[in-house]
């Protein structure tokens, strides 16, 4: 019976469509390429940015959905809710749980979005449940262009989606409609078909309600055996000419004699959100062998209120002698054609009134998951609207593929029916950055080999093998991490990217992970995480006391650390400089010379940290393509996830609350102490103008690896990354050759503060990362009566408390006292420099986004240079200095420049790399 016949309930009103569109763009998923704007609403059409709703949740909401009218089991019609409680109810999300979702199988393949989690529920117009049920999942079906508004702007898709609800609660209440449904229908399932239109981009001014949409649909009884995601009856196919008009189910039922024929999404609209358009009178036809029509009889209740008032759906009645005729001639859709000439043919079957369709097209394999690598879908074969038995089917994939492999014919037995079997095979990581692959395989009749009747869509995931104990930054945050970027709105709960946040929110995380597929509470809302990767997360969330953060166990993991750490350091530059650069000429002298101190060897750091890439073997990757920080941001990698870092002007409390946050100090612990004497004295090394080590004191060096092995500074923080990175190389040394890289790829830069270690060894690669941890992150040392420890070199932290403060730190008895001379601050000597300068914030075409854009240009060259310099050219550091002082002149040229029309703010440096 299904929804198209008697008894039904029609209804209609608005959907939401809340998809997240972020994640529609496959270059968006390179966590290295993506940027802040890709979270963007778009500025159509000049910035596509995150398209029409990167905010979205992906939930699918019954907004405002009311029941129009019903049908009885004898055709009777009721629109008065006096007749019948449920007409003029509302159809209406489920109270008891979360929305239902939309969700695209794959970016690669958007054809096919599908609805899970749903759960709607009948209430009569007081608010009363009167029903409700679990909504199969299924996928969209007859998407089409139904409408254009403007036609240059953006097109109206147009969709259906045909299911069954299971678990039904029945109320026990007075509807004869209810009632009849109850007594009609089978297996404890009712069928419900919806159309889906006119969605709101917000590109064509349609409505000025974004995301929100129109539906109207039908739910009627279901028979046992029937299909659950489509009729299989008869199709009515438009022809060539029939521009107003798309495909449409048709269904005869010969115990009433009438034929009823779902229109609803088959006749084009005048506008989105607007009414259909006049198709003059249709009728129902038959052709002969010739196609010629003869018509049967007019449609009836195709008007003005047809849509909404019956879900779309026109009924014929038939007499014996015609109900004969159709059971043997295909059938059509007429219009009648001015002047007495023949009525046109806009919809019909095929010459042999046949159509093939699955009732299951989507499908996810997980290759290497026992039992979830294949799966099954039955093919309908229907003739004249009864099974056709024996029917040839041709099973074959559209493009060449090794993805999936499926038998290539299949034949329907007596019921009509066949089994396709079809198996995944691992696609080796293809796409990268994606997990897996889609693939689509269409079928048909082997009569018409040429005419697929519809398509299998697959998404096929890579094998994946857990690691024996996974570690945040190798295996979980990248993933984590892609979803933070693609989904923008889960930012407001929990930041993915952010291992703090994940602790804290680790048993939802892992409850909502393992939640059923056809849970409205799985995550992720868009079921594209594979079953392997899912099980690893879980089992490092699982680990105790807490989920590790970093294991480096081989030198490949030591060389993506590494490289996470050139990340950093890049990092801590542009907001620097951008603090520097917002000082006018000759003010706040003192304080500009400390923040280039700091900024020259942060520039050491990361050029020390190349060094040391190279020593092991890698190559640095700095700029495009690859991960170039953004802001505001967090810092690469696995350090203080919660330091927010911003492009700022110089200001007492931007420094404190951010450069101070950044470089935040502690003495280590060694043996449960605080450590705050020297570890080695510096006579005990000999380095030569080249950064080469010369001769070190065998005990300094054993002291100081020593110390690396035992010193405990507080997690996350950038020294406790570079003590990681210090133990892993005095343990990967010890297990057999580990400096392997070319020497000549060694930098060196004689005018750098301090030294620029040329590293060939062990010995040289702690000496760089000592000095690192005691520029950067540390503490003021005590005096002893050596002499050890200089109070002239502080730590970063300790210069911008300076900063802070208002006066030099000072050692004054056994104490070190911010004492010393005093350090001014004069706001009137900083551009009123806009906090965090974005180049695609501006105008498209205005001459503040070119400037603007000249200066990113130059900051991408300088990136490009450091590249070249630490992969194999290290002649051209010089190159990358006047590139340096280009960005500087250029980030001046900004700050003459409002930062809008009339703003007191100018612009400033943005320190972008698009990769877009």
């Amino acid at each position: 019976m299904s929804y198209l016949g008697f008894p039904r309930l029609n209804f209609t009103g608005v959907f939401q469509s809340d998809v997240a569109t972020a994640n529609n763009a496959p270059p968006y998923y390179d966590n290295s390429l993506f940027e802040p704007r890709m979270q963007w609403l778009m500025r159509f059409p000049e910035d596509i940015f995150g398209l029409w709703n990167p905010g979205g949740t992906n939930a699918m909401r019954l907004t405002d959905v009311k029941v129009t009218s019903g049908l009885l089991p004898d055709g009777t019609l009721v629109t008065d809710p006096g007749r019948d409680r449920a007409v003029g109810g509302r159809l209406m999300d489920d109270d008891l749980r979360a929305n239902g979702k939309f969700v695209d199988l794959d970016p690669a393949d958007q054809t096919v979005p599908e609805i899970w989690g749903l759960r709607p529920r009948l209430v009569d117009a007081k608010g009363q449940e009167l029903l409700r049920g679990d909504y199969l999942p299924t996928a969209v079906e007859d998407l089409w262009m139904r409408s254009r508004t403007p036609p240059e702007v953006m097109p109206d898709p147009s969709g259906t989606y045909q299911t069954v609800l299971s678990g039904l609660e029945w109320a026990d209440a007075d509807s004869p409609l209810l009632r009849s449904l109850r007594e009609r229908t089978d297996d404890g399932l009712l069928s419900i078909k919806f159309t889906l239109d006119s969605v709101d981009l917000g590109v064509a001014g349609w409505s000025g309600n974004v995301s929100y949409g129109r539906i109207v649909g039908a739910i009627g009884p279901y028979r046992s055996g029937e299909p659950k995601r489509f009729l299989a009856g008869r199709r009515l196919r438009r022809t060539g000419d029939a521009g107003s008009f798309n495909h449409a189910p048709c269904r005869i039922d010969e115990e009433s004699g009438t034929a009823f024929l779902d229109l609803a999404n088959s006749i084009a609209t005048t506008k989105a959100n607007g009414p259909l358009v006049d198709t003059g009178e249709l009728s129902l036809a038959v052709l002969d062998d010739a196609g010629k029509a003869a018509v049967l009889a007019p449609l009836k209740g195709v008007g003005r209120d047809f849509y909404e008032h019956a879900a779309g759906i026109a009924t014929v009645r038939l007499s014996p002698e015609q109900l004969k005729t159709v059971a043997r001639r295909p059938i059509a859709v007429v219009e009648a054609v001015e002047g007495g000439a023949a009525p046109a043919v806009v919809l019909s079957e095929n010459a042999d009134a046949t159509w093939i369709h699955a009732d299951q097209t989507v499908h996810r394999l997980y290759p290497g998951v026992d039992g979830a690598n294949t799966g099954s879908a039955t093919l309908y074969a229907t003739q004249y609207g009864a099974p056709a038995a024996g029917r040839r089917l041709f099973i074959s994939p559209v493009e060449d593929t090794k993805a999936v492999a499926v038998p290539t014919e299949v034949v329907t037995g007596n019921d009509g029916r066949a089994e396709v079997k079809f198996t995944g095979k691992d696609p080796a990581n293809a796409r990268k950055d994606i997990d897996g692959v889609v693939a689509m395989v269409a079928y048909g009749s082997t009569h018409r080999p040429g005419e697929p009747e519809g398509m299998f869509h697959f998404r096929v995931f890579d094998a994946y093998k857990p690691p024996a104990r996974p570690t945040w930054v190798r295996d979980v945050q990248p993933i984590f991490q892609q979803y933070a970027n693609l989904f923008p709105v889960m930012r407001d709960i929990l930041d993915l990217g952010n291992y703090n946040h994940v602790l804290r929110h680790s048993t939802y995380i892992k409850r909502t992970m393992l939640a059923p597929l056809e849970s409205p509470n799985h995550m992720p809302v868009s079921r594209d995480l594979s079953l392997g990767k899912r099980d690893m997360i879980v089992s490092w969330l699982n680990q105790k006391p807490v989920p590790t953060v970093l294991d480096i166990t081989n030198v490949d993991d030591l060389r993506q650390i590494l490289q996470q750490a050139i990340l950093v350091e890049l990092a801590t530059v542009p907001p620097y400089l951008a603090a520097l650069f917002s000082i006018k000429p000759n003010r706040n002298v003192k304080i500009a010379e400390l923040i280039r101190g700091v900024v020259l060897e942060e520039m050491q750091h990361m050029a020390q940290v190349c060094n040391l890439l190279n020593a092991v073997g890698g190559k640095p990757q700095i700029g495009r393509p690859g991960l170039v920080p953004t802001y505001p941001g967090k810092l690469p990698g696995p350090v203080l996830p919660d330091v927010e870092v911003h492009l700022r002007k110089l200001s007492l409390e931007h420094v404190k609350e951010v450069f101070m946050g950044i470089e935040q100090p502690e003495y280590p612990t060694v043996e449960g102490k605080p450590f705050r004497g020297a570890v080695f004295a510096p006579q005990s090394v000999q380095i030569d103008r080249e950064g080469r080590v010369q001769s070190a004191d065998g005990n300094a060096m054993q002291t100081l690896e020593r110390w690396f092995t035992t010193a405990e500074y507080r997690p996350l923080t950038i020294g406790w990354l570079y003590n990681q990175i210090a133990r892993a190389i005095v343990r990967l040394d010890k297990k057999g050759k580990l400096f392997t890289g070319d020497p000549k790829r060694q930098v060196a830069w004689p005018d750098a503060p301090q030294t620029l270690y040329q590293v060939t060894d062990k010995r040289s690669a702690l000496l760089a990362i000592y000095q690192i941890i005691e520029q950067g992150e540390g503490s003021p040392h005590d005096l002893d009566g050596d002499g050890l420890g200089d109070p002239e070199e502080l730590g970063h932290y300790y210069r911008f408390e300076e900063i802070v403060k208002g006066r030099q730190l000072m050692k004054k008895g056994d104490k070190w006292v911010y004492e010393g001379p005093e350090i001014p601050f004069d706001p009137d000597g900083v551009y009123p420099v806009v906090d965090d300068a974005d180049t695609f914030r501006l105008p498209a075409n205005s001459d503040g986004r070119r400037e603007s854009a000249r200066c990113d240009e130059s900051y991408t060259n300088l990136l490009k240079g450091l590249h070249r310099v630490f992969n194999g050219h290290p002649e051209e550091l010089d190159n990358t200095v006047g590139l340096m002082f280009q960005v500087q002149v250029q980030a001046k040229k900004l700050m003459s420049m409002p930062s809008a029309e009339g703003a007191k703010t100018v612009l400033g440096a943005a320190f972008q790399s698009p990769g877009q």
